[in-house]
């Protein structure tokens, strides 16, 4: 009898129901509550044609990178959108220990990280990254290598 395959590990996020599964084939392994995309739109008040609208976004994507301790490096729209002015230095974009102990990269600046706020959990509150509970972003974490499929709906 010829050996089965190994079944892929992949992620699917399902924005409605607010759920991370990790699955090998049609098995899930880890079930995680996460927090996905507001929908609101931010628009600059100096340039309204420039907005923002945080949405998760969907499709088939790939684990791009991990990082443990990432530092955030805020975009314009984190200082617009507390009315502070844009700084030119990198270095007044950097805050560390917002996104908790690891991040996973899947392009265009979104991530899986963890949650500031783990009460906020199952909800639409994120700028477009995937928020989790620390114990299941270890998992994740631990779980997922690089190139990894994302599949988001």
């Amino acid at each position: 009898m010829p050996l089965k395959p190994q079944a892929t590990i992949y992620l699917l996020v399902d924005t409605s129901r607010h759920r991370l599964f990790v699955k090998e084939g049609d098995r899930v392994l880890h079930e995680a509550l996460a927090s996905t995309g507001s929908g609101n739109t931010l628009a600059d008040p100096r340039n309204p044609e420039r907005t923002w609208t945080f949405e998760t976004p969907k499709g088939t994507f790939s684990i791009q990178s991990k990082l443990e301790k990432p530092v955030w490096i805020r975009p314009d729209w984190a200082f617009i959108e507390q009315g502070d002015p844009v700084p030119d230095k990198m270095a007044d974009r950097l805050k560390p220990g917002v996104l908790g102990r690891y991040a996973l990269g899947f392009g265009n600046g979104y991530f899986i990280h963890g949650a500031l706020y783990s009460n906020l959990l199952g909800q639409d509150v994120t700028h477009g990254c995937i928020q989790l509970h620390p114990k299941d972003l270890q998992f994740v974490f631990e779980t997922v290598q690089l190139g990894t499929p994302i599949i988001i709906i």
